[in-house]
């Protein structure tokens, strides 16, 4: 794999960055994540690089596999880098675009403290909610803390379905999470699986 060049791109409304490199995928494949994701997967040079799927996306590995080409794979805060799922990062490199380029040093760049998300888990059967946050990724497996939520989770996971609020540092999401659980007042609603505010427990 050869290294092309870095760049900057805003994604839900924080710089990322992107590493591109001229390589021959070997492979393309997509398969189901833990929690229900539909993901995508090329391996190169004995590597594996997963990612969310994107459609536009695939189909280019794949009418590409077993070609030299290149692949775009984001530096995630925690953990390997991942495939990169924005359709338009790639079409742009292919039409070269000039995005953001980073200078290549060992320290071309800090990433920007992304290492936690505020979530919402819909019932789509009975539209009860429950508003959460987590330090780690996306595909780790983690659902919530609620025990009410999780035995429900557990039954009927096909009822459920997640939404990323934000992404941030684990105080600032933590703050985040706590004031959207008061504002809303989880705690005191039947149409919430919240029963703490994290200020106290009811």
């Amino acid at each position: 794999m050869e290294l092309l060049k870095t760049v900057k791109k805003t994604i839900t409304g924080s710089d990322k960055l992107f590493d591109i490199y001229k390589c021959t995928v070997d492979e393309v494949d997509t398969f189901e994540s833990a929690t229900g994701k539909q993901m995508m997967c090329a391996k190169t040079e004995g590597q594996s690089f997963k990612g969310l799927y994107n459609k536009w996306v695939y189909d280019y590995l794949c009418e590409n596999e077993g070609e030299e080409s290149f692949i775009v794979l984001w530096r995630a805060p925690k953990g390997d880098a991942m495939l990169a799922y924005v359709r338009s990062i790639w079409e742009e490199h292919l039409q070269g675009v000039y995005n953001i380029e980073v200078p290549f040093t060992d320290k071309a760049y800090e990433i920007d403290d992304t290492s936690a998300f505020v979530y919402m888990w819909i019932n789509t059967v009975t539209d009860k909610k429950y508003i959460g946050k987590h330090k780690g990724t996306l595909e780790d497996g983690y659902i919530c803390s609620s025990q009410d939520m999780l035995a429900e989770y557990t039954t009927n996971p096909e009822h459920f379905t997640r939404t990323i609020l934000a992404y941030g540092s684990d105080q600032d999401m933590l703050e985040l999470e706590t004031m959207l659980l008061l504002q809303l007042k989880t705690s005191m609603s039947p149409f919430y699986y919240n029963l703490s505010n994290n200020l106290r427990l009811n």
